[in-house]
């Protein structure tokens, strides 16, 4: 599964850019979204600002900024 944290302008709801989450932290995901079933491959998440504290970890950087609203999606192609 690929999963990517998405971007969008708050005031135009246009994307703006993505980042993909590194394979293997699959667990870390289940536990930060708080997920109890495996993901299908079409699901999209809205992100809590402490969700994308977590995932920025993950990531290894910082890409929080308060003119976006970031989601997850799951994908199920590379």
């Amino acid at each position: 599964m690929i999963y990517i944290v998405e971007a969008f302008d708050k005031k135009t709801g246009f994307f703006a850019f993505e980042e993909k989450i590194p394979e293997g932290h699959d667990e870390d995901l289940k536990e930060i979204m708080g997920w109890t079933s495996e993901q299908q491959g079409w699901e999209g998440y809205d992100l809590t600002r402490s969700q994308l504290d977590a995932l920025e970890v993950i990531l290894g950087r910082n890409i929080y900024d308060p003119i976006y609203i970031f989601q997850l999606s799951c994908n199920d192609y590379a």
